[in-house]
């Protein structure tokens, strides 16, 4: 019966720890990134098109300006492409094949739900599944970048479902034309 407790209480130390690891490590870290990811075969300059009102063209759901580009929505914690998305990037695969000479950026965000960094690394999954996607259509690799800009550019402001499924999304920027 004393050779029980020492490994009683090895096994208890180790639960112990087991515990205090896995809950120190599901806090959200308050890190602020002023950069955000960005991969792909076009150098886009980050973000200017943003900063100084230029000429890109930032294509929402539902659009506004005159390109036929659509924005997709992701499921959550996911960054595969829906069904329906496909008829959407389909539709810009067609315009892009139009305009030959043009060059995009995809946008991966996010909804606020999770850290910084794990919300930056999903918003360029997303950004990279749409783009492998758009590969597969057609489209040259060259003429596409991504970045992603996490959970900062929500689209809609406020927490529940209907906010959340608003900002997992992608966007189109035309870079040129």
């Amino acid at each position: 019966m004393s050779n029980l407790k020492p490994i009683r209480l090895s096994v208890l130390t180790v639960l112990f720890l087991c515990l205090t690891v896995a809950l120190t490590s599901c806090s959200k870290k308050d890190v602020v990134s002023d950069e955000p990811i960005m991969s792909g075969g076009v150098d886009s300059g980050g973000d200017a098109g943003y900063a100084a009102g230029g000429s890109s063209e930032s294509i929402a759901a539902g659009g506004g300006g005159s390109s036929a580009l659509q924005a997709i929505f992701f499921d959550y914690d996911a960054y595969n492409i829906r069904g329906d998305a496909r008829s959407a990037l389909e539709a810009n695969a067609d315009w892009l094949r139009q305009n030959p000479s043009s060059t995009i950026q995809i946008e991966g965000h996010c909804d606020e739900r999770g850290t910084i960094e794990y919300n930056l690394a999903l918003g360029e999954k997303r950004a990279a599944a749409v783009r492998k996607y758009l590969q597969r259509l057609g489209i040259d690799a060259s003429r596409i970048s991504t970045i992603s800009y996490g959970e900062e550019r929500p689209a809609s402001s406020g927490t529940g479902e209907s906010a959340w499924s608003a900002n997992r999304r992608a966007e189109f920027v035309v870079l040129s034309q």
